[in-house]
């Protein structure tokens, strides 16, 4: 007797259910599930990892204890991604350590560093090629790199991206991340030519 392929959505929306059911077993697997994912996310936008630890966990409380009103998602991941940002900006703005309103590009920092996992990184690179592109990628804007991170060290849709980000229409997260692709090639292809003329 063949069984039916694993369903990962199913399993995510099965285990959205039993937490709307006040199951604490299955609080306790999202949370062990999307925690660290999270909070990866999170201290891209502030250096101060004892307010990120905080938001979350008030936001995991928050989370049990509203669960009976909470709609059913068609993505966990980026539905939790989103609720989490939210709170985040919330808590910059309360804290200081941001301004009002980071969904209109204001904020101050979002860190997007080179990861061996990363498929904008090529094996074969010298050293010197990596720490170029790392300067690269320091130079997109701040929107571009949290869209970048988001399509490719999370592996996100566009629609997700467009989602999480407050945008208006899913094609603005794809020009943002084309945007971005496009100026890393033309900022790399530029300092090659320029060390071919040392």
């Amino acid at each position: 007797m063949s069984s039916s392929p694993y369903n990962p959505q199913q399993d995510e929306q099965f285990l959205w259910v039993r937490l709307r059911n006040g199951d604490r077993d299955a609080f306790g697997e999202i949370y062990r599930r999307y925690f660290p994912l999270l909070f990866r996310y999170c201290i891209r936008f502030t250096t101060d990892r004892a307010l990120v630890k905080d938001m979350l966990q008030d936001f995991f409380s928050q989370l049990f204890v509203q669960r009976a009103g909470l709609s059913l998602p068609v993505s966990l991941k980026s539905y939790l991604m989103v609720a989490a940002r939210r709170k985040l900006f919330r808590y910059l703005d309360k804290s200081a350590h941001g301004p009002a309103s980071l969904d209109e590009g204001t904020a101050s920092t979002f860190a997007l560093e080179l990861s061996p996992e990363s498929i904008l990184i090529n094996r074969q690179h010298t050293e010197n090629a990596t720490r170029l592109l790392q300067q690269k990628l320091n130079a997109l804007t701040l929107r571009q790199k949290e869209a970048v991170y988001l399509r490719f060290y999370e592996g996100l849709s566009y629609e997700e991206i467009a989602d999480i980000m407050v945008l208006k229409e899913v094609k603005y997260a794809r020009t943002l991340i084309y945007r971005a692709i496009a100026e890393l090639k033309e900022l790399l292809a530029q300092d090659e030519s320029a060390l071919m003329f040392r």
